[in-house]
């Protein structure tokens, strides 16, 4: 196994992307459905994967933000990217976001990573309160914030630029005092 192992959940690990994950990290920032409602353009190179993982690593030691790839545990390939960003120490709250390659949606992994996500925001990082801001359009991840008791805070009108288009994107949270822990 390459990179350092983080945490297991039942089919995935989270941990350190490589250079060795390049080629699974340019597959999915080029993938055009996994970028449809973010702001972000397609991978049109490897080098911007290379770019991206190196980014990544300095993220994580900058201390206000926290990246990892998401490999599946049978094929040993990275298939998302999850992590918190804007971590704020002092007032304890962070923001969340991921990616999934487009060939695995709708198969659980969704959930299974936002669950690690949620325990190990209030349990390693001491949160207090996780956000999470995305495109009014992207009904999954709306539909999995509702699921998972995030409440929305409110929407940021015309926040996104996509496509030569304003978007509105919705803003939700969850409070560590509503979060019902696995042990509970």
């Amino acid at each position: 196994m390459t990179g350092r192992e983080l945490s297991l959940t039942e089919n995935l690990i989270f941990r350190d992307l490589t250079m060795d994950d390049k080629y699974d990290i340019y597959c999915l920032y080029s993938d055009p459905e996994v970028l449809r409602l973010d702001h972000s353009e397609p991978f049109k190179d490897i080098m911007e994967a290379e770019e991206l993982i190196r980014d990544f690593k300095q993220s994580n030691c900058n201390h206000s933000s926290i990246s990892w790839g998401i490999e599946l545990k049978d094929s040993k390939n990275i298939i998302g990217t999850c992590g918190f960003k804007n971590w704020d120490r002092l007032s304890h709250h962070a923001d969340i976001g991921g990616n999934f390659l487009s060939e695995y949606w709708g198969k659980g992994f969704g959930t299974e990573t936002l669950r690690f996500m949620i325990e190990y925001g209030f349990t390693k990082m001491y949160l207090n309160k996780i956000c999470v801001y995305t495109n009014v359009k992207n009904t999954n991840v709306v539909k999995l914030m509702k699921r998972h008791d995030f409440q929305q805070e409110g929407i940021l009108r015309e926040h996104q630029l996509l496509e030569g288009a304003f978007e509105d994107v919705f803003v939700f949270s969850l409070l560590k005092k509503n979060y019902k822990f696995n042990n509970e």
